[in-house]
């Protein structure tokens, strides 16, 4: 089961994300707003967690690093790391999420309690950089986020026979 589930899951990649081409060298990949909106991805300090190949998923770090993003958002009775370790400084720390297709799965935190991508936008700005991000930054990062959804798998399932009443019955 391990070794179907391992083979299934390296199906689920997104190739040819306009980020990606942009990384191949292809400068009309992103449009301007979505170069913006990278240029402020960077300077805003979202690479310190989002960073690698799916700009994020490689770390831990707490959720509401400078502020805290408030109770709304904070999901009840799930602290995190802190379940597991005990540690006070393991409150409300998580795995930071990878942003590939972040535009396709809404909705955002843990409690799903934001369903616009501009508005997790903001609450990063605040809860984990200290910043009061811009409108125009805020337009151009989400553009930015856009550009790393990538061709989606195409998911066949089999077509199997009909059953009939000679079908074998599973063998429990």
């Amino acid at each position: 089961m391990q070794k179907a589930i391992a083979v299934f899951e390296a199906t689920l990649i997104t190739p040819n994300a306009p980020f990606d081409q942009y990384l191949e060298g292809d400068e009309t990949a992103l449009n301007a707003q979505q170069k913006a909106g990278l240029q402020a991805f960077m300077d805003n300090g979202c690479v310190a967690c989002h960073s690698g190949i799916n700009l994020g998923g490689e770390q831990f770090q707490p959720f509401g690093v400078v502020e805290n993003p408030g109770e709304d958002l904070l999901p009840p009775g799930d602290k995190g790391r802190f379940d597991v370790s005990q540690l006070p400084e393991d409150e409300f720390v998580f795995k930071v999420p990878g942003l590939r297709n972040i535009a396709l799965t809404p909705p955002y935190f843990h409690t799903g309690k934001v369903w616009d991508l501009k508005q997790a936008v903001r609450v990063m700005g605040t809860a984990q950089m200290g910043i009061d991000l811009s409108a125009e930054d805020v337009e151009n990062i989400t553009a930015f986020l856009h550009s790393l959804t990538g061709d989606q798998p195409r998911i066949v399932y089999p077509v199997l026979p009909p059953s009939t009443a000679e079908t074998p019955r599973p063998n429990p």
